[in-house]
């Protein structure tokens, strides 16, 4: 956002095209700067989803190799 730009139109969209009154470049720079810090959110939140996606497959993996089913042709021990 430009240095000069009012109090209202660093808060929101909204505010910098109400308090534009026909500047294109003020509103221009807000979608702007949604748009960036909308993208950047994005992002790391994919990350973090990946992240504990990463973590969830590490923590539940089991480290035990599976037993074979016992044989049924097999009698018990005694």
């Amino acid at each position: 956002m430009p240095a000069d730009a009012p109090e209202q139109a660093e808060q929101s969209v909204a505010g910098a095209s109400a308090t534009a009154h026909g500047d294109a470049g003020l509103v221009h720079a807000a979608r702007e700067a949604f748009t960036s810090s909308t993208s950047t959110s994005f992002a790391l939140s994919a990350l973090g989803v990946l992240a504990a996606a990463i973590l969830a497959t590490v923590v539940m993996r089991d480290g035990k190799p599976e037993q074979p089913a016992e044989s049924r042709d097999q009698e018990p021990a005694a």
